[in-house]
């Protein structure tokens, strides 16, 4: 892993990443955990299977803990990029050494160009603005082959994570008065078709896929697209 200055962002996604401290948090991380092993991942699968050829070399841009590679981490070339160290740690007590790690922001990935096949994530583009997830997508084009595929799993306004989420902290926040907040904010949620075709022909992208679904119980739009 590379070694850094641990920056505001770092340091919120570490806290995120590491052990809960009531019951509420502790409760949530294993659900969200439980949601990751036994739903995204079977969709994950499926897809990553759907878009690149066993061996391709992908880059999971984003990547937490890394249970949702449990799968394709047998049959794929697997890089797992995070800002948190926290996260990482998590990622190889998942996979042993079965993947690359590099600690960095996904603004600056820390590789050559056109080094991947595919990139992808999940629950990762919603915490940034419109203009910041431009920026992202156009490194993201960097790294990748002239033949490359992203796919992204981006929560919707109208998703079930979402409405969850909202629900769960209403109740702690407004009812209870806890101060309490279990994820960080998703500040730029899918509105539409329309819209994620137009940041993606910003970044440089041609969308090519766009499915909102049981596969992965309405919780995300998932986004593939091709460089143009």
């Amino acid at each position: 892993m590379n070694k850094k200055v641990v920056t505001g962002e770092e340091k919120k996604w570490n806290n995120y990443w590491a052990k809960k401290k009531t019951r509420t948090q502790a409760f949530y991380k294993s659900t969200a955990s439980f949601y990751r092993k036994f739903i995204i991942k079977k969709a994950l699968n499926k897809i990553i299977e759907e878009e690149f050829k066993k061996g391709s070399k992908l880059l999971h841009a984003g990547s937490g803990t890394g249970q949702v590679d449990e799968d394709i981490i047998q049959k794929y070339d697997i890089t797992a990029l995070d800002i948190s160290k926290e996260a990482l740690k998590l990622y190889k007590l998942n996979n042993g050494d079965k993947a690359k790690l590099i600690h960095a922001d996904i603004f600056h990935i820390p590789v050559k160009s056109s080094v991947f096949n595919g990139v992808y994530n999940m629950g990762v583009m919603e915490h940034f603005t419109n203009e910041e997830n431009i920026e992202i997508l156009k490194e993201l084009k960097r790294v990748l082959k002239k033949d490359g595929k992203i796919v992204l799993f981006w929560p919707p306004r109208f998703g079930i994570s979402v409405f969850f989420l909202n629900s769960t902290h209403f109740i702690l926040n407004d009812i209870l008065r806890r101060n309490i907040r279990l994820h960080p904010e998703e500040i730029s949620l899918v509105q539409s078709k329309k819209q994620t075709n137009v940041i993606l022909r910003k970044s440089g992208f041609k969308l090519t896929k766009f499915y909102f679904g049981p596969l992965d119980f309405f919780t995300h739009c998932i986004i593939v697209a091709k460089i143009v």
